[in-house]
């Protein structure tokens, strides 16, 4: 006996359910389900030292957020910290998944990530492309100045995680002693305008600034009073007083570097440079970007004064991509679909 045929879902429904998933687009990715096991054995040898990992929570706005710190082992108190920020649909294990890690031990420092609200196994139920990310920053900081006072700390962000980075050196100047800006995106509008130019470059304004308008109330109603369109971290840049390493695909149709990543390079006001790289906004990074990170790292940590901003003059041109294997497979099939190729 053969089925009857599926009956045919009207446009209104494709429509509803097309708007349904960009709302999900920008406040609620794909979330990645994953134990602390997925994060590797405490201990870790790295670069000649051995690296112990200590999981921690902090709480912001009720919320606990997971965080994992990894520090040389007999060393509480280090002097240097990278705090790594993941991207809007990836996790802490992005650290142990990519040579983030070892390129922190390369420069000697600790290394410090969390999964933001939302984001992997802390709780929440939706993300802000940085707004209120960078307030969960400030938390974790926080946490990190109470068990290492006078530490030196980096932050090196992707994508969302970037933006998190920018916006929050706009509200807490000062803080930090440099930036890596992996994938950052100018503003919501840019990658809006970007996509529109992709996807409907006929599309008439009016249509386009009614759909807007609709997922900014939309946006607003799922994250009780937030309204994620409004990012623009091209503002944060232009505030900036800590020196930045930025990065990017030349693939990357994202955020494409034409229109986020040297627009933002160029607004940015303390010392910076970019990198373009051959690459999509989720392909593994060349070897070299790691070993130029690294050197940045150690200059930004250093107690010299001034040393990554002149580090950064040298930076003219990158080297030309090398062939890199992709990361090995993940244990976990939950997790091995997830934007872990940091």
């Amino acid at each position: 006996m053969t089925e009857p045929p599926k009956k045919k879902e009207s446009k209104i429904t494709l429509i509803r359910r097309g708007y349904d998933n960009l709302v999900k687009t920008v406040v609620r990715p794909p979330r990645i389900a994953y134990t602390t096991e997925d994060l590797g054995p405490t201990l870790k040898a790295l670069r000649g030292a051995v690296y112990e990992r200590t999981d921690f929570e902090v709480v912001h706005n009720k919320l606990k957020l997971k965080c994992s710190r990894w520090a040389r082992e007999g060393e509480p108190r280090p002097k240097k910290v990278v705090l790594y920020l993941h991207s809007n649909s990836s996790c802490r294990l992005a650290v142990v998944r990519s040579p983030v890690l070892a390129t922190c031990a390369c420069a000697r420092a600790a290394l410090v990530s969390f999964d933001f609200a939302g984001c992997g196994i802390s709780e929440g139920d939706t993300v802000t492309l940085g707004l209120r990310e960078r307030d969960q920053v400030e938390a974790v900081l926080a946490e990190v100045r109470r068990w290492a006072p006078g530490a030196r700390v980096c932050i090196w962000g992707r994508s969302m995680g970037a933006a998190a980075a920018l916006l929050h050196g706009e509200k807490y100047p000062d803080e930090v002693r440099g930036l890596i800006l992996d994938s950052p995106f100018l503003s919501f509008r840019a990658l809006k305008n970007d996509l529109i130019q992709r996807a409907a470059p006929k599309a008439p304004k009016c249509g386009v600034a009614c759909v807007m308008c609709c997922l900014a109330c939309s946006a607003r109603r799922r994250t009780k009073g937030c309204n994620p369109t409004k990012v623009d971290c091209g503002r944060a840049a232009a505030a900036a007083t800590a020196p930045a390493l930025f990065l990017a695909g030349a693939r990357d149709k994202l955020a494409a570097p034409a229109t986020h990543a040297r627009p933002l390079e160029a607004l940015y006001k303390a010392p910076s440079t970019l990198l373009v790289f051959d690459g999509e906004h989720n392909s593994p990074r060349p070897s070299w970007v790691y070993d130029r990170c690294a050197t940045f790292l150690a200059a930004a940590l250093d107690d010299a004064p001034g040393l990554a901003a002149a580090l950064l003059e040298t930076f003219a041109e990158a080297p030309p991509a090398s062939v890199r294997r992709s990361p090995r497979p993940l244990t976990s099939p939950a997790v091995a679909t997830a934007d872990l190729s940091d």
